[in-house]
């Protein structure tokens, strides 16, 4: 015998409770931002020291043959790590925002974008010495 208990019975399948929204990821933003920072003050000295790359240009000397002496190099490798920079930083959000979708964490596309500023920035080097 069925005792009724004043509710209707229950149709369909019982409702999960309510899920909690991810908390944002503070922590890696802040960290790429820190890491930008970074990036961008060595930027800026790399800028300043590009001022004094053509000084043996056009002197006889043995570096007067560098790439750099020309205009056109000079300005691609001026302008070289600035777009490192910014390809790294979008990388590592880009990456994140991709791999918190699909449930994993964020933090493994940091390096990638730092992998990234760092190739940049080794062949601006590479050919201002060379």
């Amino acid at each position: 015998m069925q005792v009724f208990d004043g509710w209707p019975p229950a149709s369909g399948p019982i409702p999960s409770p309510v899920a909690r929204p991810a908390r944002p990821p503070v922590g890696y933003v802040l960290a790429v931002v820190l890491f930008g920072l970074l990036g961008a003050a060595v930027d800026a000295l790399f800028s300043f020291g590009m001022l004094f790359a053509t000084d043996s240009c056009g002197t006889g000397s043995a570096g007067a043959a560098s790439p750099v002496c020309t205009p056109a190099v000079w300005a691609s490798l001026l302008v070289l790590p600035w777009a490192g920079l910014a390809a790294g930083v979008l990388v590592a959000a880009l990456g994140a925002v991709r791999r918190r979708r699909r449930g994993r964490s964020p933090w493994l596309a940091l390096p990638a974008g730092g992998a990234l500023y760092v190739a940049v920035c080794a062949v601006t080097y590479v050919v201002i010495f060379s």
